[in-house]
């Protein structure tokens, strides 16, 4: 038998005992190690996710260690091999998984993400992945960053598709953890000056710590101009993590003529954007969603370099018998990272 958190959406959360699970075909059982709260886990127990709206099992942000592998699976995966996990599953064969954009499968699914009940997540003593989603963790790495791998490959993707960044003037709506990562991708992409707004002083200075040219508050009343002063100009790309009608507004305010905005965070609900604007800017509004294995290899090998601020992430660690006390600290405190240790 073993523990597994469970999230009821507008309810709480709680731990449920079940049967340690078997690999099928192809897939692998790892003993979890360390596991995330994402923003998505927060927002979807408020009863905020517009996609997480019944009861699921959490964790897909995850480091652990391989147990045993099912039929089919080849010694690339092996017991006793330190892994981490990659949580959205394609089916590699629809028009998008065979043009490499496996985040955009006609049928993607999600460990962790999942209220059917077929895919439970990572945060329980084990979980069930697919071989072909689980990355080896390299012995240099330590957990921690091990299990943020999957938080920058967000960041990582959308500085991808974001265009050539090189010598790019960027700002980034939010310095949350998504936002903090956006600024480190912005950066290894080859990005010039990177400034951040947020509604937090202590969040902006964290952003410059790791980088950042500079910081404004979201509530300035000379936001645009403060913005663009820091930059030298107005933004070539907006990385809008934040996601609501105000950020919308502010992006468009920021970005320059032919310049491009990214929706990186979750928006909660519908919104208007400056239609009329973007027409007559030919701005580009580009919507980003998770990753693919390429974003997963790059965020792993900045990572693997030293580049993720592991101390700057995370700023408490629980054990999974606290997931309640867990969730409430990430959701009442969005300047770092909470996670659940599997330790006993």
């Amino acid at each position: 038998m073993m523990l597994r958190a469970v999230v009821e959406p507008g309810t709480g959360t709680r731990l449920h005992n079940t049967t340690v699970p078997t690999p099928g075909q192809g897939e692998v059982l790892v003993r979890s190690t360390l596991v995330g709260i994402c923003g998505s886990d927060t927002h979807a127990l408020a009863g905020h996710h517009p996609f997480l709206t019944g009861p699921y099992v959490p964790g897909h942000e995850a480091t652990g260690e391989v147990v045993s592998t099912g039929p089919g699976v080849d010694g690339s995966v092996r017991p006793g091999q330190r892994v981490l996990l990659k949580p959205n599953v394609a089916c590699g064969t629809c028009v998008n998984c065979r043009a490499d954009r496996t985040n955009a499968c006609e049928t993607l699914a999600w460990v962790g993400c999942d209220p059917s009940g077929a895919l439970p997540g990572a945060m329980a003593d084990y979980f069930v992945a697919p071989a072909r989603n689980l990355y080896a963790v390299p012995d240099g790495l330590g957990d921690e960053a091990a299990a943020l791998v999957e938080c920058l490959a967000t960041p990582v993707h959308a500085a991808r598709i974001a265009g050539d960044l090189s010598g790019a003037r960027v700002v980034v709506l939010g310095a949350g953890t998504i936002g903090l990562l956006c600024v480190v991708a912005a950066l290894h992409a080859g990005a010039e000056s990177v400034v951040v707004t947020d509604m937090e002083q202590s969040k902006l200075d964290r952003a410059v710590r790791v980088g950042a040219a500079g910081g404004v508050l979201a509530t300035a009343g000379w936001l645009a101009h403060d913005v663009r002063d820091l930059l030298g100009g107005p933004a070539d790309v907006v990385f809008d993590c934040v996601a609501n009608r105000r950020s919308l507004d502010q992006a468009v305010s920021l970005v320059r003529r032919a310049g491009t905005l990214l929706i990186v965070g979750v928006p909660p609900r519908p919104d208007p954007i400056n239609l009329p604007l973007i027409q007559d800017w030919e701005l580009r509004v580009q919507g980003c969603a998770a990753y693919t294995e390429a974003d997963i290899v790059t965020a792993l090998g900045i990572a693997v370099e030293g580049g993720l601020p592991v101390d700057e992430i995370v700023s408490a660690t629980y054990g999974l018998g606290h997931v309640a006390e867990a969730f409430a600290a990430a959701g009442a405190d969005t300047s770092g990272k909470v996670l659940i240790s599997m330790a006993r």
